[in-house]
């Protein structure tokens, strides 16, 4: 039987076990968002054992600027009766003149993963206050991926590029500016790049994913490619496993330096239909390029830029995913007329199980302008079930537009 004394002490002893960050972090992460947010209204314990994990990732930036006392948010939604344009919401964020840092600071540590946008437009006025107080330090020290998917139609490059400027920090592991196919894509200003590329070695070169897609001024007269500098830049980012942008990838010197990064795993390319192809049809890599190279992005690339990519075993014998996104129709000589489609795909799919024996993984979309519907043959599909695909993804025409998902405008009010 228990002591009296031992009765007396067991509320003390729930108490302290109730007290224990890792016991309530372990309770916390048995439940959905929304109770993890009731969960920091309990007492101090669970606001500050609970509030790292609800807050590791923020979904849009005026959800964490809404913690500074003071902050006027206001939203807008911009609708084309016409349904001529993509429909988004713009986000003004108001700081308060002297703003009050003091329940910032609490969740600033927290948050690790930050998305800027949410398919809205952002705008913050009064910002300099705040900058201020922060005497240089990293409005987020502990931020590990900063992410930009925007469809708004009124944020510039430049304003693009000034967003992520401000949550530079050392601990910064992954920064992507995702493409939005059916707003307005989240570019970068071209000019800005060296200096994009400056910042991240001075502030977080162990930089591990980047994806952002510079917009030439000139268009396609005049295509984008990188400076000696930052091809310097990129050849020191020896942590790099994941790297996606436009199609001055190709060319041969930046092609050269990607390939001799030790740990690139994955490897997106974005072009246009209205590119050329880019590589020569007798380009060719050394044995030991892209060691260690598993996954191939390809969106909108000339059909000879892939089928030249195929042909080097450095890249095509290692492969376990592949995206292929292309016209098949596209003559090699843009003199010439359309190509059949048909024969390009069978080609190409036939000699794929002998290129890529390993390839679990493939999505494979090809499309015209004119909406052709593309055909695979029956050896082609024999062959590629040889490979024994997990999984197989497959668009032999082009889709047509189709309308986005609606705005969904989620409150972090309930718990800040």
């Amino acid at each position: 039987m228990a002591s009296p004394s031992a009765k007396l002490n067991m509320p003390d002893i729930g108490r302290r076990i109730v007290e224990i960050p890792e016991f309530l972090t372990s309770v916390a992460s048995e439940f959905d968002l929304d109770r993890q947010r009731e969960l920091m209204l309990v007492s101090k314990y669970f606001f500050r054992s609970v509030g790292p994990i609800v807050w590791k990732s923020v979904p849009r930036l005026d959800f964490i600027m809404r913690t500074i006392k003071g902050t006027k948010v206001k939203s807008y939604r911009f609708e084309d009766s016409q349904k001529a344009h993509y429909e988004f919401t713009e986000i003004t964020i108001t700081l308060p003149l002297n703003p009050d840092l003091s329940r910032y600071n609490i969740y600033a540590p927290w948050v690790q993963e930050l998305e800027l946008f949410d398919e809205c437009s952002q705008e913050i006025k009064n910002l300099d206050p705040f900058l201020t107080l922060l005497d240089g330090q990293a409005p987020l020290p502990n931020l590990r991926r900063l992410t930009t998917y925007t469809g708004a139609s009124n944020l510039s490059g430049k304003e693009l590029m000034d967003f992520i400027n401000m949550f530079f920090t050392p601990s910064l592991r992954e920064i992507r500016t995702f493409f939005h196919q059916k707003g307005i894509p989240s570019y970068l200003d071209a000019v800005s790049i060296p200096n994009f590329f400056e910042k991240i070695e001075e502030t977080c070169p162990r930089i591990q994913a980047l994806e952002f897609y510079p917009q030439s001024p000139y268009g396609y007269s005049s295509p984008f490619t990188l400076t000696d500098r930052s091809r310097d830049i990129l050849r020191s980012f020896s942590n790099l496993r994941s790297f996606i942008s436009t199609t001055y990838i190709l060319e041969s010197a930046t092609f050269g330096i990607l390939g001799s990064l030790p740990h690139l795993e994955s490897l997106g390319i974005r072009g246009s239909a209205m590119e050329d192809p880019i590589l020569d049809e007798q380009f060719s890599l050394p044995p030991n390029s892209f060691e260690e190279l598993i996954d191939l992005q390809l969106y909108d690339i000339h059909p000879q830029d892939i089928k030249v990519l195929w042909g080097q075993p450095s890249i095509a014998r290692k492969l376990g995913s592949a995206f292929i996104q292309t016209d098949p129709t596209s003559p090699p000589n843009p003199s010439d007329g359309p190509r059949d489609g048909n024969n390009w795909i069978d080609t190409f799919l036939l000699a794929l199980p002998g290129l890529s024996p390993h390839l679990h993984d493939l999505t494979f979309y090809v499309g015209d302008d004119d909406g052709t519907e593309f055909q695979i043959s029956q050896d082609a599909r024999d062959g590629l079930r040889k490979l024994g695909l997990k999984k197989f993804e497959v668009k032999l025409k082009t889709d047509e537009d189709s309308e986005g998902d609606p705005y969904d405008d989620d409150d972090y009010d309930d718990y800040i």
